[in-house]
């Protein structure tokens, strides 16, 4: 054998060598164990088309659901179709207010009201034509009465009128409060023309009915067609309170989840705080997509924190909800509920105990627990 078929040997020699050494310090991969990222949770959310029902969808366009580790499949209903929603087994968690827990809870007893975290103080407004028959409670305060008088006066005018608005809602409450202000039968002197909210809008629109009462984008709406506020927010009676609802099951067996929808909505909250236009845009494209809304910025830029308020931490939540010297203590709200449903529209058969349904209280201690108060 020659001296080069000697070479050409060895160096196959040192190579195949160098192979099997670099192999074999190499611990064999299929007896390690492969790291994997735990399972998402499902969360089923019911929403609805309004500004501030659709705060916590930001969370699921944004991804902050998956950072906490929540796989949150979002679902739109009407307002007032939620609660249905949640006893069907439909969705887990929804965005609802105490009038709906308080009207379905003879059917629907295995819902609760989790957690407040939007107080619709300015929201509501009873919207009139603006050819005069009915005049604004402006028109009676620079008359030189007390806020309290010409509110009753403003409310007197109702009597034999007719209203659109949504029945058994926190919408038909607020005119229901209104009226007997006015010392009018809600019943008696007031006919009502009950129909969802985008729905009555355009009946109102078209000319039925004299007044009439919706959410913020057909309040919105009705006012860029050139129609009047004929008196709005606290003045109308007590303000309700958006917030997550659920089932018993979930928020016994699942509170963690809850908790983490909670946080989420918080960091929006702040989120939008910290540019109102830009935090807004998704929220005015699905409105807009999903209603007859035309909702703009500047309409936005109105609402949030302005028409009503939206809480960016559980501080904001156990001062003005908690706390009974709160601007919107939980109880106050409740028990006008209640009268609503049991005492005048008379559609529950007794007055719902907040005891077991209302569990704010405990999610709140919980929810510091893990996250803090800030």
């Amino acid at each position: 054998m020659n001296n080069r078929k000697w070479i050409l040997v060895l160096i196959g020699v040192l190579v195949i060598g160098g192979l099997f050494y670099l192999f074999a310090s190499q611990p064999a991969a299929s007896h390690q164990p492969t790291a994997s990222k735990p399972a998402l949770h499902k969360v089923r959310l019911g929403l609805a088309a309004y500004q501030d029902v659709l705060v916590p969808y930001i969370g699921v366009i944004k991804g902050w659901y998956k950072e906490r580790g929540l796989d949150v499949d979002v679902s739109f209903w009407e307002y007032d179709a939620i609660p249905e929603a949640i006893a069907s087994g439909s969705i887990d968690v929804g965005v609802s207010n105490f009038a709906l827990v308080i009207a379905t809870h003879s059917h629907s007893p295995n819902m609760v009201y989790a957690y407040a975290f939007n107080p619709f103080d300015g929201g509501f407004a009873l919207m009139i034509r603006p050819d005069g028959k009915l005049k604004p409670l402006d028109y009676f305060l620079k008359q030189g009465l007390s806020r309290e008088e010409a509110i009753r006066q403003t409310a007197q005018q109702l009597k034999g009128k007719t209203v659109v608005t949504t029945g058994n809602t926190d919408m038909e409450q607020a005119v229901a409060s209104f009226a007997r202000r006015g010392g009018l039968d809600f019943r008696k002197d007031i006919t009502v023309k009950d129909l969802p909210p985008d729905e009555g809008l355009a009946l109102f629109l078209s000319g039925v009915g004299d007044a009439y009462m919706g959410g913020i984008p057909q309040r919105t709406r009705a006012g860029k067609e050139g129609n009047l506020e004929m008196l709005y927010g606290t003045d109308l009676g007590s303000p309700p309170l958006n917030g997550f609802v659920t089932t018993k099951q979930f928020a016994a067996t699942r509170e963690d989840d809850l908790l983490k929808i909670i946080n989420v909505y918080f960091h929006t909250a702040k989120y939008i705080n910290a540019d109102v236009d830009q935090g807004g845009e998704i929220i005015i494209k699905e409105l807009n997509s999903r209603s007859g809304a035309k909702f703009t910025k500047a309409d936005f830029r109105k609402a949030w924190n302005g028409l009503e308020h939206f809480f960016a931490s559980p501080e904001d939540a156990q001062r003005v909800v908690l706390d009974p010297s709160g601007t919107n203590y939980w109880k106050t709200c409740w028990d006008d509920c209640n009268h609503y449903f049991y005492e005048i529209v008379k559609t529950i058969p007794a007055p719902v105990a907040p005891e077991d349904i209302f569990i704010m209280e405990k999610v709140q201690r919980d929810y510091i627990k893990k996250y803090g108060s800030q």
